[in-house]
């Protein structure tokens, strides 16, 4: 919280990670990237701020695949408070080569598995 008893803005990051990673574990996406063999990294994040959330409160997050790329995949994020929207925004997340570092295609297994969320 801040000094004026609301959620820091860069809290919300965290809440659309950890949405993300809730996200790619229940929908099975995460052991996917380690069988065949592709490292993710957050390539750009974005937030829009609707209302402020206070402590204490219980939110909401949402997670959904909005466009698959050739290397990227863009993921859009949703934070709730009592039902209504408090912050949406957007990442970009990029396959990478674990050994080299450097982005590397989706495979078509990954890709098939995306088109099931978009």
């Amino acid at each position: 919280m801040d000094a004026f008893n609301h959620i820091n803005n860069v809290i919300y990051f965290r809440y659309f990670e950890t949405g993300r990673v809730e996200f790619f574990n229940k929908t099975n996406l995460w052991q996917t990237y380690i069988d065949e063999q592709i490292r993710i990294v957050v390539g750009k994040l974005e937030c829009n701020y609707v209302r402020e959330i206070t402590h204490p409160s219980e939110i909401e997050i949402a997670v959904g695949i909005k466009k698959i790329g050739n290397s990227s995949l863009t993921v859009h994020h949703i934070v709730k408070c009592n039902g209504e929207i408090s912050a949406h925004g957007e990442g970009i997340i990029v396959a990478t080569n674990p050994q080299t570092g450097k982005s590397t295609p989706w495979t078509d297994k990954l890709r098939a598995e995306f088109e099931k969320w978009l």
